[in-house]
């Protein structure tokens, strides 16, 4: 009986470890000054089902907190392929000044991520790109009740880049579009906005392109903002 219990037990955390995030250090220098800045690439996780703005939940570990890193001498921050990247020297000139407020402060996960999206701003990449840079600030700040209004700021900025990479024809695949106008529905919803939300979950119902789980979810949540119910941590 021991015997079976101790090969229960080693199953288990076997199906356990299988199921965990697992990630590889890479480390990448910072395209301003050089530094050493290492990243836990995501190798593995183990996902089941997602909030209602899309943040998988599941065996993730720190996913979301490991995509986007910081240069820990000028505060550079960006995904992995940011660092990457080979920058001219006007970008640098650019994004060196602008990095200048972050001097005396603490640079967090969620911080990172607002430096993120508005370096790319300066470097005019495309809204979808910038908007998710914004959506994973807010997935991290979800349960964070002292920075409701920073979450929010992450929201609305989120919203307002991909309002404008609808209007740039940024997204070739139709049918993701739906997707899109959902999201930006919930952002809406989740800062308060219930009219501009309701707007936005009628036009991802009515999109003739949608993906089949796209109507029901988006009922369902719109009932929520004509409610004026802007749950987050959901």
């Amino acid at each position: 009986m021991k015997k079976i219990i101790l090969i229960t037990i080693i199953l288990l955390m076997g199906q356990n470890f299988a199921n965990a995030h697992t990630c590889e250090n890479e480390t990448v220098k910072c395209p301003i000054d050089g530094q050493n800045v290492t990243f836990c690439v995501t190798m593995s996780m183990t996902t089941f089902g997602s909030f209602k703005d899309f943040q998988q939940q599941g065996a993730i570990g720190e996913h979301y907190e490991g995509l986007i890193n910081t240069c820990p001498k000028c505060h550079f921050s960006g995904y992995i392929d940011d660092f990457k990247t080979e920058l001219t020297g006007e970008e640098k000139i650019k994004i060196n000044e602008y990095l200048t407020k972050f001097d005396d402060t603490k640079i967090d996960d969620a911080k990172q991520c607002l430096i993120a999206g508005e370096i790319k701003e300066l470097q005019k990449k495309s809204n979808k790109e910038i908007a998710f840079c914004y959506v994973t600030g807010s997935y991290l700040l979800r349960n964070n009740d002292k920075q409701v209004e920073f979450r929010k700021e992450f929201q609305s900025k989120a919203k307002d880049n991909l309002i404008s990479a609808l209007d740039k024809n940024e997204y070739e695949d139709k049918s993701v579009i739906a997707n899109i106008n959902y999201l930006i529905a919930e952002m809406e919803r989740r800062i308060g906005n219930f009219d501009e939300a309701i707007k936005h979950y009628d036009l991802a119902i009515s999109d003739s392109n949608k993906k089949d789980w796209v109507e029901k979810i988006a009922k369902e949540q719109k009932e929520l903002a004509i409610k004026q119910d802007e749950d987050n941590k959901i």
